[in-house]
């Protein structure tokens, strides 16, 4: 990367996380991430990738508890002296667990709720609607609807806030193969457009070949931000290469 590339929005330095006693799930890890990236986050389920999610979120330390010592700072603020509903406004995150994302009456109601409680235009709900294909959604149940339209419809009500930092967390693990595709033009017309940097946890090696150049790479409870190259190779599709 050449040095005038080099613009954080997110620094990590000797970032631990244990959430009880010394048991470590991540330990000093250093890394940056600049504005209009898109990382991909790799590694086996459970260890460590959505704790990382979390702090970056604020949901640790100030609703998780436990033992934090290092620096994260997003946008030069460090996150231990911010709100969550603070950060909210610059980091938008989609969970795995879908229903505890989901809490309003119609679609419509859930993708507007974040722009009136950051008193944002409500309008721009539709825009986000008609961006993921879900208009005909709109006054239906989100509890009613299936797992690839719930996910749909929390990305939309992330994508309306236009946050800087989009976090997701398995994305495309409930979506078919269009739907699949359509978030994968979604992720690159975002990035280019808005140059929205973007971290995505996925055991789909596919959408992360397609769409990350460079990987944070979890080993027990170290991080390594090292190229796809080092760790992934192709043939007929993408496919893990843990050194």
């Amino acid at each position: 990367m050449n040095e005038e590339d080099y613009n954080p929005i997110i620094e990590i330095e000797n970032l631990s996380f244990a959430y009880k006693s010394d048991n470590w799930i991540i330990k000093d890890a250093n890394f940056t991430v600049n504005k209009g990236e898109i990382l991909g986050i790799a590694g086996p389920s459970g260890i460590g990738k959505t704790t990382l999610f979390y702090i970056l979120k604020g949901i640790i330390p100030h609703s998780i508890r436990g033992k934090l010592e290092g620096s994260v700072t997003i946008n030069g603020l460090n996150i231990k002296k911010l709100k969550i509903s603070t950060i909210a406004r610059s980091v938008g995150m989609v969970f795995q667990n879908l229903n505890a994302q989901l809490f309003s009456n119609t679609v419509k109601e859930e993708i507007e709720f974040g722009l009136k409680n950051l008193k944002m235009d409500p309008s721009l709900a539709i825009q986000a609607m008609k961006k993921l294909k879900i208009e005909d959604l709109s006054d239906k149940s989100p509890m009613n609807l299936s797992a690839g339209q719930k996910q749909r419809v929390i990305l939309a009500s992330i994508m309306a806030l236009n946050p800087n930092i989009l976090i997701l967390d398995e994305p495309a693990v409930y979506l078919d193969p269009p739907n699949k595709m359509r978030l994968l033009r979604w992720l690159t017309e975002l990035n280019q457009g808005e140059k929205t940097t973007i971290l995505i946890a996925s055991n789909d090696p596919w959408l992360i070949g397609e769409l990350c150049d460079k990987i944070l790479f979890f080993n027990h409870n170290s991080i390594e931000k090292v190229s796809k190259k080092e760790i992934m190779y192709e043939k007929t599709s993408w496919r893990w290469s843990y050194l």
